[in-house]
């Protein structure tokens, strides 16, 4: 499931993505991860993917670059909850973002050591910018392939904001007691 929207100050689209939309490797495996609803403020049912147990962490998506505004910085947001006793991150996730020729835009290495436990925060992968008359796909994919076993790790959604609105966005639109630290 995807969202978009115009963001009124800016006039600039904003998009939203949900785990269902991804590609999430053993993603429909019981084992590995579990899925459950979780009603936004909005009234909106969503569905949260919870992270049971595994060693390789791969999730995958890609839209078109003319879903959104052309000739504008993006920022793309993971809105993850680290559950208190989570284990395994000893190495940093990966984010990535490619456009459609798979030439690499941007990798980071972020690590989740010292993010805060038990709350949704926002998790910078990077940013872009969109073209005008872009068509090319932009690809995303976090990864940590480091083999040791992880867990307690969930995912609500990805943004895709103007560089520096995303938090401002994400701020107003959750519940009030979720804070986003960055």
């Amino acid at each position: 499931m995807q969202k978009i929207w115009v963001d009124k100050k800016t006039g600039y689209k904003c998009m939203m993505l949900y785990p269902r939309w991804l590609d999430i490797t053993w993603g429909g495996s019981p084992p590995y991860w579990l899925w459950n609803r979780y009603k936004e403020m909005s009234k909106e049912n969503i569905e949260v993917i919870k992270l049971a147990a595994l060693c390789w962490l791969n999730v995958r998506g890609q839209f078109k670059m003319s879903e959104l505004s052309p000739e504008v910085d993006y920022e793309i947001a993971y809105i993850i909850k680290i559950k208190n006793g989570a284990s395994g991150w000893k190495l940093p996730v990966a984010p990535e973002i490619k456009n459609q020729s798979k030439e690499k835009v941007q990798k980071r290495a972020v690590s989740l050591l010292e993010k805060p436990r038990g709350d949704w925060i926002e998790l910078n992968g990077g940013s872009f910018q969109t073209k005008k008359g872009g068509t090319d796909d932009v690809l995303f994919n976090p990864y940590e392939h480091g083999g040791h076993w992880k867990k307690g790790l969930s995912s609500k959604a990805l943004s895709f904001c103007q560089k520096f609105e995303c938090i401002k966005w994400l701020l107003l639109n959750l519940p009030p007691d979720h804070e986003i630290p960055r």
